[in-house]
């Protein structure tokens, strides 16, 4: 009943209120409407780190993390984490229980200080940013193509990081004016139903280019399109990790000047977007292309692109 990425989310969500829960001596599950509404303020407040050591799949010890307050968003997908584990494990959750509406009226507060606090935008790659980026990867070696063709697709079929990373060969088709890419599943796609993305070839980005020149240099036949490099350099059968885009965006940024915080993996499809806005392109067209669930959303690039356009 849920996307293996929302899975993955609640886990981590799971395993920190776990954590929390330890180090005060709480009771995690069935958890009380105060013992997660505590949980919450910490968050939204001072954040939480755990205190025990972490450590790597690898088995490696991982350097403890700071606390950090979170965002709105954050703490609601956190709250429906616990929510979600009372469930399964068939105890009521503590958004039902007795002095749940408590728990609601913390909450709304987050909510209403999480609103005053100025929104993180990260920012999007569009056409001239992301052919400075494509500049600024020099040389002839396979990351240097695979992380070319990776920007030059990712923008311009407007790719969520995990439909990126999901691309197989299979999925690619070679059309006159660019390439078909058939995204299997996505956010806005729970049940598979598909979408063939056209990823129009031009001269400013080159996304047919690049992404001919990676296959053959890498021998890619069939399989993932976009693989892990070893740090040596050398090729893996193993698709790439959504973190490992964001990566590649934000050393890309760098080499090409820009301030390398301020992009993110997403930074790929909000390019396109606003880019798009910026051609005034068609609003629905948009829309069909980005894969986006509501309109509301794609037009939120079009209103900053048209801030400053025929200004009052």
């Amino acid at each position: 009943g849920r996307a293996a990425a929302t899975l993955q989310s609640y886990k981590s969500d799971w395993d920190l209120f776990i954590a929390w829960c330890l180090e005060r001596r709480y009771r995690p599950l069935p958890a009380s409407p105060a013992t997660v509404a505590a949980f919450l303020s910490e968050l939204a407040t001072t954040g939480f780190a755990p205190a025990a050591e972490q450590r790597t799949k690898t088995g490696k010890l991982r350097a403890p993390r700071a606390p950090r307050k979170l965002s709105r968003s954050t703490i609601e997908r956190r709250l429906a984490a616990i929510v979600f584990a009372h469930r399964m494990a068939k105890v009521e959750p503590p958004t039902s229980q007795p002095g749940a509406s408590d728990l609601g009226l913390v909450m709304g507060g987050i909510r209403r200080t999480k609103a005053g606090e100025e929104k993180r935008k990260k920012r999007a790659a569009d056409g001239d940013t992301l052919r400075d980026m494509l500049r600024s990867i020099t040389g002839d070696d396979l990351r240097a193509h695979r992380d070319r063709a990776l920007l030059a697709i990712g923008m311009g079929g407007a790719f969520r990081r995990s439909e990126l990373v999901a691309i197989t060969v299979a999925q690619v088709t070679r059309d006159p004016d660019g390439l078909t890419v058939r995204v299997k599943s996505s956010k806005t796609d729970q049940y598979g139903e598909g979408q063939g993305v056209a990823v129009l070839d031009g001269p400013r980005l080159e996304p047919v280019r690049h992404y001919e020149a990676w296959l053959v240099i890498a021998g890619i036949t069939e399989g993932p399109v976009f693989r892990k490099l070893t740090p040596q350099g050398r090729l893996t059968d193993k698709p790439m990790s959504t973190k490992g885009v964001a990566l590649v965006v934000k050393a890309a940024a760098a080499a090409a000047g820009y301030p390398a915080e301020a992009f993110s993996g997403h930074s790929l499809r909000a390019g396109f977007l606003t880019e798009a806005g910026r051609q005034n392109a068609n609003l629905f067209k948009m829309r069909e292309h980005s894969r986006h669930a509501s309109i509301d959303m794609v037009a939120e690039y079009v209103r900053d692109t048209e801030r400053y356009r025929d200004h009052a």
